[in-house]
């Protein structure tokens, strides 16, 4: 797993919040939605970062930061988001396939994987294979060996190794990009919306009468 926690200096404004409010309860209430409007919107700005750094499709992105998150509560005054995933497979990042070989951009660095291949048959006529789900492959074990015949070590026979497909996975791994870089940093610069929205949130709960 890994953390990334963003922590302000907030206990003072709490203080201070508790003493115009009345009660501590109100005050965490108040820092709650706070916390919760502030944490989604920067979690949709990350979930764009993250594709952004990347290479995902936007919608690939957002739902990164929607897999098991926590919104704040008066008792937790904490927002959690979460992410999973390993070494994300090559066809996520616009994957198609040239005679050199796949073309995709991870990173949106676009380049070829050697001797990768998305479809079967021959050269024009390609076709795709429904159950392979646009998935980038690779062959292992191809080759040939010789079959010598116990006693006619001269009539040997060429036969064909059975050939293995393998995935071709891409580098990129969603935890780890999900703190650093670019969507690192939206939530670096997110927590500084935090005191503003506390000071609208005590407004409200007060009517407005505090300034």
């Amino acid at each position: 797993m890994i953390v990334m926690t963003v922590v302000g200096s907030g206990m003072a404004q709490l203080e201070e919040a508790t003493i115009i409010l009345g009660t501590q309860g109100r005050a965490r209430r108040a820092y709650s939605r706070a916390i919760n409007h502030t944490g989604d919107i920067v979690r949709n700005e990350a979930g764009s970062a993250l594709s952004a750094q990347t290479g995902l499709p936007k919608r690939t992105g957002k739902k990164a930061y929607r897999i098991s998150g926590e919104r704040s509560k008066p008792d937790t005054l904490t927002y959690v988001v979460s992410g999973q995933g390993g070494d994300i497979a090559l066809k996520y990042f616009k994957a198609r396939e040239t005679k050199k070989g796949v073309s995709a951009a991870p990173r949106n660095a676009r380049r070829v994987f050697a001797s990768t291949f998305m479809k079967a048959g021959w050269w024009p006529k390609r076709v795709g294979k429904p159950n392979w789900n646009k998935q980038v492959f690779i062959r292992s074990g191809d080759g040939y060996k010789y079959n010598i015949a116990r006693n006619n070590p001269h009539g040997a026979k060429r036969v064909r190794l059975k050939t293995n497909f393998r995935k071709v996975k891409s580098g990129v791994f969603v935890p780890q990009e999900m703190v650093q870089g670019l969507a690192g940093e939206a939530w670096r610069k997110g927590a500084q919306r935090l005191q503003p929205r506390v000071e609208h949130e005590v407004r409200a709960m007060t009517k407005g009468i505090v300034g």
